[in-house]
C-alpha cells in the first residue's frame, strides 16, 4: 500500500466542528481512486495549533514513516497565532522540505481566512506567508499548491470555510482533497512517462 503523509496543522487533521475527522483523508483517497490510482493510505501527521517550529520538533517521526508523498502544510498558525516573522517561517519550511526527496514533496500554502470572524487574522499577512511558501518550493524544486490563490479566485471564498472562519467546510475539504489528489496524479504520470 502506498502512503501519503498529511503533515501540518489542523487543516491536515480534517478539523470539522472543532474535532479531527477523516474528511480530508477520504476525499484525497476517493479522488485518487476515481482518477485511476487506487491503493493509497493516509498517514495522519496533522496537529492542531502547530506552527512550522513545532512541526520541526516531530520531523523525525514523519521521515521514519517513509511516505511515498508528503503534503507539508504549515503557516497559518505561524501567521495568526505565533506572529512569527515570515522569514522565520521560510527558514523552518526549508528544513521541513529538505528532509524528504523533492519528488515526494507537495507544499500547501496557507489559505484565505474570513477576517470578519477571525479578527486576529490578516489576509495580507496570509498572502505573504503563501508567497514565502511558493518561494521556498521553487528554490527547493518541489511542487506547491497555492491554496490562498485557489480560494481567492473563487467569487465567494467564505463558502470554503466553516463558521469559525478558518477551517475548511465540507466543500472546502472536497476542494482541497481534489487539489492534493491532482498534484499526486501529475507526479505519478511524470514517473510513468
Amino acid at each position: 500500500m502506498n502512503k501519503i503523509a498529511l503533515y501540518g496543522d489542523s487543516l491536515m487533521t480534517g478539523l470539522m466542528n472543532g474535532e479531527p475527522s477523516d474528511i480530508l483523508n477520504n476525499y484525497v483517497i476517493d479522488e485518487l481512486t476515481g482518477m485511476g490510482f487506487p491503493g493509497y493510505e493516509i498517514l495522519k501527521f496533522g496537529r492542531r495549533g502547530e506552527g512550522s517550529a513545532e512541526g520541526l520538533e516531530r520531523l523525525d517521526e514523519v521521515v521514519a514513516a517513509n511516505p511515498d508523498f508528503v503534503v507539508i502544510c504549515f503557516g497559518t498558525n505561524d501567521s495568526i497565532k505565533h506572529k512569527d516573522p515570515v522569514e522565520t517561517y521560510g527558514d523552518n519550511l526549508r528544513k521541513l522540505v529538505e528532509a524528504f526527496p523533492a519528488e515526494k514533496v507537495i507544499v500547501l500554502t496557507p489559505g484565505y481566512v474570513n477576517v470578519a470572524i477571525r479578527t486576529e487574522a490578516d489576509n495580507d499577512r496570509q498572502q505573504a506567508y503563501a508567497e514565502m511558501a511558493k518561494e521556498v518550493a521553487a528554490e527547493k524544486g518541489v511542487n506547491v499548491i497555492d491554496l490562498y490563490h485557489h480560494m481567492t479566485i473563487y467569487p465567494e471564498p467564505n463558502e470554503f470555510l466553516q463558521d469559525d472562519g478558518l477551517h475548511p467546510s465540507n466543500e472546502g475539504y472536497h476542494f482541497l482533497g481534489a487539489l492534493i489528489a491532482r498534484d499526486i496524479k501529475n507526479k505519478l504520470l511524470e514517473v510513468q512517462n
